[in-house]
């Protein structure tokens, strides 16, 4: 999909591997989301069980789970984040090792 595509359908998500599975394997998801709490309500309703991977349940963000908009680290609620067609978010997992 396309720069241009992407800007008058919604936002796309890009799904790390470790969610695919509820995805039903794809990496990228295009959605139409006011703001980043708005976005996972709406990958909940298409792929139920993916929200609970990300947030808990009072919407926090996992700390084991990084969100970027535009390339931006997201630090302030999910809620506070407003989005537009054109933007990119990227769900990432922290990564950790010994």
């Amino acid at each position: 999909m396309s720069a241009a595509e992407i800007a008058r359908t919604g936002v796309l998500v890009r799904i790390p591997s470790a969610l695919r599975s509820y995805t039903r394997g794809q990496d990228e998801v295009v959605l139409d989301a006011p703001n980043l709490a708005g976005m996972l309500e709406s990958l909940e309703s298409s792929f139920p069980g993916i929200r609970h991977r990300v947030v808990d349940e009072a919407g926090r963000r996992r700390p084991f789970v990084n969100v970027f908009l535009n390339e931006e680290l997201v630090m302030t609620a999910f809620p506070d984040v407003a989005l537009k067609p054109g933007d990119i978010v990227h769900i990432l997992p922290s990564v950790a090792g010994g």
